[in-house]
C-alpha cells in the first residue's frame, strides 16, 4: 500500500489539488460557523417546530 503512495509518477498535482480544495472548503466552513449570527442560527433551529404563518406571514391555503 504504501509503494502506491510512494510511486506517483506525476500524478502527485491530483492529490495535492484534492487536498488543497478540502482544505479551502472546510476553512470556509468554518469560518462561516463562527461569524454566523446567533440569532440566525436559533430562527434555523426552530424552523421544523414552527407553522407556517410564524416563518412566512402567510397561512398555508389547505383545500
Amino acid at each position: 500500500m504504501f509503494k502506491q503512495i510512494t510511486n506517483l509518477n506525476g500524478d502527485e498535482m491530483y492529490l495535492i489539488t484534492s487536498l488543497w480544495i478540502f482544505l479551502v472548503f472546510f476553512l470556509l466552513v468554518a469560518c462561516m460557523l463562527v461569524w454566523m449570527k446567533k440569532d440566525h442560527v436559533n430562527y434555523m433551529k426552530d424552523i421544523p417546530f414552527m407553522d407556517s404563518e410564524e416563518r412566512d406571514g402567510e397561512p398555508l391555503h389547505r383545500n
